[in-house]
């Protein structure tokens, strides 16, 4: 752990995640940053088998022994739709892993209630679409109060990237996130208004391929797949938003928030998974979300490299 975090306070950290280029460095981070204790997996930036498998494969990679659970495989209520154009028709670009040795168990919604159960001051970090947690939340009334908070990636405070209103991860199941940002448990939503400050490119991919552990290469393999991407639409540098949103668990007091009431749209022709933040100065906060709204960009950064460049762990 850095300066930036206090010895003993490693939070324990259910990584819900859709595998997918930076929730694959969101995994390496949190088992560097925090205590990795589960992985449950959702359809989303590709489809359930593939992002079961990627995530197999990145914590057997990263000599990681953590349960993965597999999750849900289409929305609440939509057609699943993937993000395959900018992930790759496997989730991880052109980078290819061994085929895990081992399978992922099922019952992702069952392990999230069972697990915060069983461990004390469990952060849910929900990097993916929410569909896992919607249910999880559902069938189990008292989850919430067992929960030392959620921290979502998705949304935003500003404009969207799947549409112009939209963020990924909410546009992908904009009915479970609605049940989850209206449980009134503490929510941090970490959007692209804040992910967007925190960008990647050769230099950072230099420093992780240079670093010599597989997962350093792996890391880097992957921001310069996401940055050829990028420069095809004009994007010089690329955000790992997944990564981002558990530094903000690991490193909170890097980012800045607001208390802010957020609620998701539905049935907007246009603003459909929008997350329409009321920052009113007459808006109650009170029961609301955590917005991120500020991020020390340059500490985060060199965090998330950090993570990905350090040997495996012992044992």
């Amino acid at each position: 752990m850095s300066a930036d975090t206090p010895p003993g306070d490693r939070p324990r950290i259910l990584l819900d995640c859709d595998p997918g280029l930076d929730d694959a460095v969101a995994i390496l981070v949190a088992a560097h940053h925090g205590d990795l204790v589960g992985i449950t997996t959702v359809s989303g930036n590709v489809g359930l088998d593939h992002t079961t498998r990627n995530a197999l494969a990145v914590a057997e990679m990263a000599e990681l022994d953590v349960p993965v659970h597999q999750g849900a495989a289409r929305p609440l209520v939509a057609e699943a739709r993937d993000a395959a154009r900018v992930h790759g028709p496997t989730g991880l670009g052109d980078v290819h892993l061994p085929e895990p040795a081992r399978s992922a168990a099922p019952g992702a919604v069952d392990f999230i209630s069972d697990t915060a159960r069983a461990v004390d001051g469990l952060q849910l970090v929900a990097i993916g679409p929410l569909t896992n947690v919607a249910l999880a939340l559902r069938n189990d009334p008292d989850l919430v109060g067992r929960l030392a908070g959620i921290t979502v990636m998705g949304g935003s405070a500003g404009g969207g990237n799947v549409t112009a209103a939209a963020e990924f991860n909410i546009w992908a199941d904009p009915e479970a996130a609605a049940i989850v940002f209206a449980e009134g448990t503490p929510v941090t939503m970490v959007g692209l208004n804040a992910t967007h400050q925190v960008l990647f490119g050769p230099p950072e991919a230099d420093r992780m391929r240079a670093a010599g552990p597989p997962a350093g290469t792996f890391a880097a393999d992957l921001v310069a797949y996401a940055h050829r991407r990028g420069l095809e639409a004009g994007h010089p540098a690329t955000p790992l938003h997944d990564a981002v949103a558990v530094i903000a668990v690991t490193h909170p007091r890097l980012f800045a928030t607001s208390r802010r009431p957020v609620a998701v749209e539905l049935r907007g022709e246009h603003t459909r998974g929008m997350t329409v933040v009321d920052d009113r100065p007459s808006a109650d906060g009170t029961g609301g979300c955590d917005v991120v709204r500020d991020v020390q960009a340059d500490r985060v950064r060199e965090l998330v490299v950090e993570a990905v460049t350090a040997a495996p762990p012992a044992g």
